[in-house]
């Protein structure tokens, strides 16, 4: 009987010292002070959304100081919620290591089009996810622009039948940017791309001072390689003013139509 009570009593003590020296532990690393702050984008593309000058500008504004700020005093938590508020931001994961080091690592969204309307809510990106994405006071993206009549995911606004039919969802403009994007020679000859009233897209071309007229998204990798054809082995590049539309929208055929 004694020696059972000996042993819960040795029980009682180790566990009780046990949790001292946790306390004393925790205690000690809630002490730590922030030694080092390392930013680390997941993705690496050209646009500038968010830098790291902006992510430590950020963790200087809510209090964050190398040297003197304590573990104690950081919330993880917190400081994820403030990036994944930045509309260039996908992701976010921080956290501290035990020797004062805190990591921020962010996956950047990349864009993929733009769409400019009348309305400011009529204004965003499409990204790589085909999602809209807010625009970013401080950056421009060098991305297919499109214009006109647009069916918008997130808009209240509701459309007359017609101007519903006639218009070109979002889907399809992802599509399209893709398109563009993944090839060199059209992300940089295609500028602007026009949704008109009967749906049909009309491309503004970075050199020559012409319309093409691409028609509705059928077969839209065909009319591209149309649209290369043409620049390729068409015209010399100085006569190209020479023509006022170049028309895709019908099977193997190219139409070209010159200025009177």
């Amino acid at each position: 009987m004694v020696k059972k009570i000996f042993k819960i009593l040795l029980w009682l003590i180790l566990l009780g010292s046990s949790l001292i020296l946790l306390s004393f532990v925790s205690g000690k690393y809630d002490q730590i002070v922030l030694r080092k702050i390392s930013i680390d984008f997941n993705i690496n593309h050209t646009h500038d959304f968010i830098t790291k000058n902006e992510v430590k500008e950020q963790l200087s504004n809510i209090g964050l100081k190398i040297g003197f700020t304590q573990k104690k005093n950081i919330d993880l938590n917190r400081i994820e919620n403030l990036f994944l508020k930045h509309p260039g931001v996908k992701k976010a994961e921080v956290f501290f290591v035990n020797n004062g080091h805190l990591k921020v690592e962010l996956e950047k969204r990349v864009p993929v089009g733009r769409v400019v309307g009348s309305a400011m809510d009529k204004n965003y990106y499409i990204d790589e996810s085909g999602e809209e994405m807010p625009l970013c006071s401080t950056y421009v993206a060098k991305v297919p622009v499109f214009t006109g009549a647009i069916r918008h995911k997130l808009s209240n606004q509701k459309s007359s039948l017609d101007s519903a039919l006639n218009s070109q969802p979002i889907e399809v403009l992802y599509s399209m940017s893709k398109l563009i994007n993944n090839d060199s020679f059209l992300k940089s000859q295609i500028l602007q791309i026009h949704i008109n009233n009967y749906g049909y897209f009309e491309l503004i071309p970075r050199i020559g001072n012409q319309r093409i007229l691409f028609g509705n998204a059928e077969n839209m990798e065909e009319k591209f390689k149309k649209i290369k054809l043409f620049y390729a082995n068409g015209p010399h590049p100085k006569e190209l003013n020479m023509y006022d539309t170049l028309n895709v929208m019908y099977s193997n055929q190219i139409i070209c139509s010159k200025r009177n």
